[in-house]
């Protein structure tokens, strides 16, 4: 995936804005966050922007809720005592934890602090966001009226993430009667083994994909 470290992508985009007298360009951009383990005790959470035109990555922003130098001086001097209070006050900029909140809301606070900067940063509006079918985060910076009331930013969905969710709830479904002694994904023609439910996500996918063309445009 082509990337670009801040200092260059600063500079291009100090460029374009040059050219353009300073005009603030609306964007389209691809949204996920990540995390360093599954489940919700990770320490460590990312965040990702992505243009969706050029495929380059705009921001990232990595939050921690762990710093092994205060878990190291905090063991050695002992987290109550005057020593380790001085020694963290001149170790705060140094810090690697800067997050106090919960490991699932790591997602939702990495996009807040990259649209907050995203016109400082970068001279761009994020109003269009493709992510997946997890509305917190769309909802989160809807909230905060991130470019104010009157510019609202969209939600797009992904077409493999829609297809997902199809498949996921078929799962589901076979899962749910099961245990009401209803076999759906028998050997028999048409259960809805987990083959025949990929199929159907497949084919749900193309269906959507090849008739983009007959939705119309608002």
């Amino acid at each position: 995936m082509p990337t670009m470290d801040r200092k260059t992508f600063a500079k291009c985009m100090h460029n374009s804005s040059v050219k353009n007298k300073e005009e603030i360009i609306d964007v389209s951009v691809s949204y996920d966050g990540t995390w360093q383990k599954r489940g919700h005790t990770s320490n460590l959470g990312l965040g990702i922007i992505i243009d969706i035109l050029s495929g380059l990555v705009l921001d990232f922003e990595v939050l921690s809720k762990y710093c092994h130098n205060c878990v190291v001086a905090g063991r050695d001097m002992g987290v109550d005592w005057a020593e380790f209070y001085i020694w963290q006050k001149g170790h705060a900029d140094e810090c690697d934890k800067n997050f106090d909140g919960t490991s699932g809301a790591m997602e939702m606070h990495t996009a807040l602090i990259m649209w907050r900067r995203s016109i400082s940063d970068c001279q761009m509006r994020f109003v269009s966001m493709l992510s997946d079918g997890d509305s917190k985060t769309f909802q989160f910076l809807s909230d905060n009226k991130i470019y104010g009331s009157d510019i609202k930013i969209e939600k797009e969905e992904c077409l493999n993430h829609i297809a997902k969710r199809l498949g996921t709830s078929l799962r589901n479904k076979v899962k749910e009667w099961k245990v009401k002694k209803v076999t759906l994904g028998g050997r028999k023609q048409g259960s809805l083994t987990d083959k025949n439910i990929t199929k159907l996500q497949n084919y749900y996918r193309k269906a959507i994909k090849d008739n983009m063309s007959l939705i119309p445009i608002k």
